[in-house]
């Protein structure tokens, strides 16, 4: 029904927020060392994994069929004890894999039925595992979604599931909450995987939107999911899970390529940027580190290769675009580009001058080579030259108009401001929005404080992780957020309470100074540096102690949006 409503949800919450928020039970999610590999070709058709090859190697007398079931016990064992409290469904590939499964677990003395589509009493199967008479339902897809028992307090993972929403489903099945349920126990037999397989975003999916590397966040031992759930993956399981998601990013333009493909034999025409994207389910920024949107398309065959003599300038604005959401900055690009593509003769002349530096900034990242000589028009200029770009730069732009859920909120500061609430930005274009830099200067560099005499205004860039190879010693400030409204933010180090500037600090409100924060939680990810979210301004200082530098406590004017909140609490 997505299109009836213009492909836009009004409000959604995902697991890892609810999982946070406690409106479903933990997970303990254990990575089993499969002892099968279905890396060869011959598992793998048409997209997927073959049913039929699994199942030929999952069941009958194959002795790998038996040491898979061996170490599944093994598991349970270390795991997950069982008890007379044991409520488990496993997930199976097929009808035949079920039975097989059914029937090792039957053999060992353990209550255990099958609960298929061909399952004739299958309200009377259902009874029985709600009672307790069955502990153990093996199943195929029966118990994917409409199944509710919240009694259910062990998933077996039995097959490796291409559809991430499967995966969900079926790992949902047990994260009701229900009276002495701690916690939900998840085995996962993994293994090699065919290379075509994306692993990487089966663990993504319990990680918060925030865009962390999947292969550290393996590597770390996942410390970024929701408070009181865990993934720990076996030894060898864990090295199977590395290597696949590095093989897996390793093999991205394989993979790109592959997809265009795919998606232009099913719509007939090449994808859109936004098609793409939400298909694919690749990082755009980390592809478009690689090659131009036009560029790939290239390498598909599908258009020829992209000419022009700032391709490389375009290629790294493209970037920047995809990590921008802000309505007013989004729109002044559309306008840019309209212009372009009207193909008028008249110089494009923007809305206002701090908003048209901010586009240049956002477009080049630079200041201009010749300053007396530059102006508005050269952006114009820029895009023009360079087509296959402009075409890039119009369809990222849709794409991020389109998934945008900025809202346009009036701020009340005694200046113009031409930047979104709630919306990101990088550093030059926020020392462009306050005047700070202009065609001959890029502003301060390397600080986090930039202070505006002329709107008496401190503006403030505030990085919430601070990691030792990107802060030294004495600019790993502790900044944080105490509530959606309160941040703990110190000064730079060389301020005292008695300086001017921290005067200006503590009777900011009486001297007419305006405190502006912009937040992010860390500094770059996946190689790219990381917008601001712009906070708005502080309404109060709550508290200030200390010198050198001070520690003070800020009561902000409008709350911090939901999502943000709990990422920077998921970050410590």
């Amino acid at each position: 029904i997505l299109p009836e409503f213009n492909h836009r949800i009004a409000a959604e919450i995902r697991l890892p927020e609810a999982l946070e928020e406690r409106l479903l039970c933990p997970f303990h999610y254990f990575g089993v060392s499969d002892p099968v590999s279905v890396a060869d070709e011959k598992f793998w058709s048409n997209g997927r994994y073959s049913v039929d090859a699994l199942t030929s190697v999952y069941t009958g007398d194959d002795l790998r069929a038996r040491q898979r079931v061996d170490a599944l016990f093994d598991a349970l064992g270390r795991y997950n004890p069982l008890d007379e409290t044991t409520r488990a469904i496993g997930f199976c590939v097929s009808v035949k894999h079920a039975h097989y499964m059914c029937d090792r677990f039957v053999e060992r003395g353990l209550a255990a039925d099958t609960l298929l589509g061909v399952t004739d009493d299958r309200s009377e199967t259902v009874q029985r595992f709600r009672e307790g008479r069955t502990q153990f339902l093996f199943t195929v897809d029966v118990l994917n979604e409409g199944f509710d028992l919240p009694e259910i307090n062990l998933v077996m993972l039995l097959r490796p599931t291409e559809s991430l929403t499967v995966f969900l489903q079926q790992l949902g099945r047990g994260l009701r909450h229900s009276p002495g349920k701690d916690c939900l126990t998840v085995l996962d037999l993994v293994g090699q995987q065919n290379k075509k397989y994306r692993i990487d975003r089966k663990f993504a999916a319990l990680l918060p939107r925030q865009r962390l590397q999947i292969d550290k966040e393996a590597e770390a031992d996942f410390p970024h999911l929701p408070s009181g759930s865990s993934i720990q993956l076996e030894r060898v399981a864990r090295e199977h899970v590395i290597h696949h998601i590095r093989l897996t990013l390793t093999n991205l333009q394989e993979m790109i390529i592959e997809s265009l493909t795919t998606q232009t034999g099913s719509l007939n025409r090449p994808p859109t940027f936004q098609e793409f994207v939400a298909a694919a389910d690749v990082d755009p920024v980390v592809m478009l580190r690689r090659n131009s949107w036009s560029g790939w398309k290239s390498k598909a065959g599908l258009c020829p290769p992209p000419t022009g003599p700032d391709e490389d300038v375009l290629q790294k604005a493209a970037q920047r675009l995809c990590l921008r959401d802000g309505p007013t900055l989004l729109a002044d690009a559309d306008d840019l580009l309209a212009h372009v593509a009207a193909e008028t003769r008249a110089p494009y002349v923007p809305k206002s001058e701090a908003r048209g530096m901010m586009l240049h900034y956002l477009l080049t990242n630079a200041k201009s080579e010749d300053p007396d000589a530059a102006s508005f028009d050269d952006l114009r200029v820029l895009v023009k030259r360079n087509p296959a770009l402009r075409a890039d730069l119009d369809e990222i732009v849709t794409w991020g108009r389109e998934r945008s859920d900025v809202p346009v909120t009036p701020l009340s500061l005694p200046f113009d401001c031409p930047v979104d609430l709630h919306a990101s930005y990088g550093n030059n274009e926020i020392k462009a929005a306050f005047g700070l830099a202009n065609f001959a200067t890029g502003g301060g560099t390397g600080v986090g404080v930039y202070h505006s005499r002329d709107l008496k205004a401190y503006i403030h860039l505030v990085t919430l992780i601070k990691s030792e190879q990107d802060f030294s010693p004495t600019t790993r400030y502790h900044d944080y957020l105490l509530s959606r409204k309160r941040l703990h933010w110190e000064s730079q180090a060389q301020t005292s309470q008695d300086s001017p500037t921290g005067q200006n600090y503590i009777h900011f409100a009486e001297r007419g100074y305006t405190i502006l924060f912009f937040v992010r939680i860390n500094k770059r990810v996946e190689g790219v540096t990381s917008p601001f979210v712009f906070m708005g301004p502080a309404s109060e200082l709550l508290k200030h102690e200390g010198d050198r530098p001070i520690a003070m406590t800020w009561e902000l004017a409008h709350a911090v949006p939901a999502d943000f909140y709990e990422l920077a609490k998921m970050a410590g």
